[in-house]
């Protein structure tokens, strides 16, 4: 019953980018990011928090918080 429950949550990752006006740039990078390919089925949470870390990710790719030094 559960699985029944967790599979009718779950949506298209176009369909989510549809419904929540997400940009084409962002949707791209967030599917490259995760390794999503188009068709991907993911609960509307996951998408919203994978969409926001991409935005907060750093545009070098780094994983650490570096200071510049001068």
């Amino acid at each position: 019953m559960a699985e029944m429950r967790q599979a009718a949550s779950l949506k298209s990752i176009e369909e989510l980018k549809q419904k929540l006006g997400v940009s084409d740039a962002v949707f791209e990078g967030t599917k490259a990011a995760n390794g999503w390919k188009s068709g991907r089925q993911v609960d509307e949470q996951e998408f919203k928090e994978a969409c926001e870390a991409f935005r907060k990710a750093p545009v070098n790719g780094s994983m650490e918080d570096k200071e510049a030094k001068g």
